[in-house]
């Protein structure tokens, strides 16, 4: 069977005895007389001039504490030539010099603070018997020598927030290995250049389609290929369908209508709520909205400048251009209302509510009797709402004559840039009813949205199916494409032609390089405020 020594070097370090307290174990350890080097000239001695005792700590036992008490030796260097008349021995493979804890312990130390920080890290070292603080767990993490892998063939860039919106840095992954191997303090293209120059060997360059790293990619690593990343280009072109969208809000506005009042309830379901409805947050926030949007638009008609609109409502100089762009307010939508289990029994529900039936429970019982599986409890969270529009002898009674029911539960479409953008670009199957009727409405009133909605979708297609043959017809029909926000999107893809077409060949992709990222945000996040840039790079590269 094998078995693990207590120390390194058994044969230089001997045990004498044991001494046990409550709290702590004390080991009391004596060095063996045999010729140690002298630190300065590496001249061998056993010439002893005295004995001295080292304090350190080490790995605790079952969570006890354990104190050595090495018996060190003070020797005479023999070499007449050495200015180190006398040196104390030195145990390499079990502790540094002047250190006060063993090496194992704080390899330990390291690898706590590796996982889980400075904070956290002493709280759970303290707890195991180790007790230290995370100032000195920060300063082991910061010693370590960071890794050096080999030169990637594959290498995926990307860029990670140091401070959302203000600055930001480089991850560096090997694809293959799929582990990070390099953070950059700056996302600029002569880093990056200078990373590839010293770092050669890179074949294949995966990225997003940011400029400054298609150009340190070209000036650091010319024969490598770029490949734009598929879901970036999505990304690129759902935002240029959007952009387009944002100047077609009245279409958005009479589509919506359009479906709403097609599918809302009758109007005699819905009068008396509709009565009592106040505006919501929202709706409060889109009148604003469109309040300031109106008197943008009055200002530049008077001759004023951006500058001095923004000034004069409080706003940035990119909002009031974005507001100046477009005819009509963009409005902000509303969160979507989830589908329940009640809503296809909701006619069922209205009109018992009407005919004066105000129980939940009693509902409950009529319902489960033609399919329903919820719960009573939600039924009588969903008529809540009914009921608060009740006068307040019939919110005591619960019972009375016919009371108006409150508007129909379902799905509504909102006016918002956004939803639609999703909605065209998504596949008319997997669409509920009122919004596939929308799309209809949204195509059919203007030529230009439609042909946004060819163009994208068969991007789609394009990118999933890997269809090179198709890339160049499409790219013309962009460039040939009426609207402006398509073009501009044409003339990007262009300049970046080569990338977009290798992504569409080779199978890499940026997606390993997110994973790291969210774990280099999960470690960012959890260090606080002590997220420095060399001990975050240290952390991350070492990361266990």
């Amino acid at each position: 069977m094998n078995t693990v020594p207590l120390f390194v070097d058994p044969n230089l370090l001997h045990l004498e005895r044991v001494q046990s307290e409550p709290d702590r174990i004390t080991l009391i350890v004596k060095t063996a007389p045999r010729p140690a080097l002298c630190p300065r000239c590496l001249s061998p001695s056993a010439h002893l001039h005295s004995r001295y005792v080292r304090r350190l700590s080490d790995l605790p036992w079952l969570g006890i504490v354990v104190r050595l008490e090495i018996q060190a030796r003070r020797l005479y260097c023999r070499n007449s030539d050495c200015p180190q008349q006398i040196f104390c021995e030195r145990i390499p493979a079990f502790v540094a010099p002047y250190a006060r804890r063993t090496l194992r312990l704080n390899e330990a130390l390291r690898l706590i603070g590796l996982a889980v920080g400075g904070e956290a890290g002493a709280r759970l070292a303290t707890a195991l018997g180790m007790h230290v603080s995370a100032d000195t767990l920060i300063q082991r993490i910061r010693q370590m020598q960071l890794p050096t892998p080999p030169a990637p063939k594959v290498l995926g860039v990307d860029d990670w927030a140091k401070h959302k919106g203000q600055s930001y840095g480089t991850i560096l992954v090997d694809l293959e290995r799929r582990s990070t191997i390099d953070l950059l303090p700056d996302r600029e293209s002569s880093s990056l250049a200078t990373w590839l120059k010293q770092n050669p060997g890179e074949e294949f360059i995966s990225r997003d389609r940011a400029g400054a790293y298609a150009d340190g990619a070209r000036q650091g690593a010319p024969s490598a290929v770029q490949i734009a990343d598929r879901w970036h280009l999505l990304a690129n072109m759902t935002a240029a369908v959007e952009r387009f969208l944002n100047t077609k809000h009245s279409c958005l506005r009479q589509a919506v209508g359009r479906v709403n009042q097609t599918a809302g309830a009758p109007e005699e379901l819905r009068a008396g709520v509709a009565d009592m409805k106040r505006p919501s947050k929202l709706e409060l926030w889109n009148e604003r909205r469109r309040a300031r949007h109106e008197q943008a638009h009055t200002l530049h008609r008077q001759g004023a400048t951006i500058r001095a609109i923004s000034r004069e409502l409080g706003m940035h100089r990119r909002t009031v251009r974005m507001m100046l762009k477009v005819e009509t307010c963009p409005e902000r939508a509303g969160p979507l209302k989830r589908q329940s289990r009640i809503d296809r029994h909701l006619a069922y529900l209205s009109r018992r509510w009407a005919e004066g039936c105000h129980n939940s429970a009693q509902l409950h019982r009529e319902i489960r009797s033609k399919g329903y599986r919820g719960s009573g409890s939600s039924v009588r969270h969903f008529v809540a709402r009914w009921r608060a529009a009740l006068p307040d002898g019939l919110k005591r009674a619960r019972t009375g004559p016919n009371s108006p029911a409150p508007e129909n539960g379902a799905k509504k479409i909102v006016a918002s840039a956004r939803l639609a953008t999703w909605l065209l670009l998504r596949d008319a199957e997997k669409l509920e009813a009122e919004e596939r009727a929308f799309v209809e409405h949204l195509v059919e009133m203007s030529p230009e949205i439609a042909e946004a909605q060819i163009l994208a979708r068969e991007f789609s297609r394009i990118l999933k199916q890997r269809d090179r043959e198709a890339l160049p017809s499409w790219m013309e029909r962009m460039s040939q494409s009426r609207i402006r926000e398509m073009k501009s999107l044409a003339s990007g893809l262009e300049r970046d032609r080569a990338a977009v077409a290798a992504a569409l060949e080779y199978e890499w992709s940026s997606g390993p390089t997110e994973g790291h990222i969210n774990r280099l945000k999960t470690l960012k996040r959890a260090m606080y405020g002590r997220a420095k840039f060399d001990l975050l790079k240290a952390r991350v590269l070492n990361a266990i």
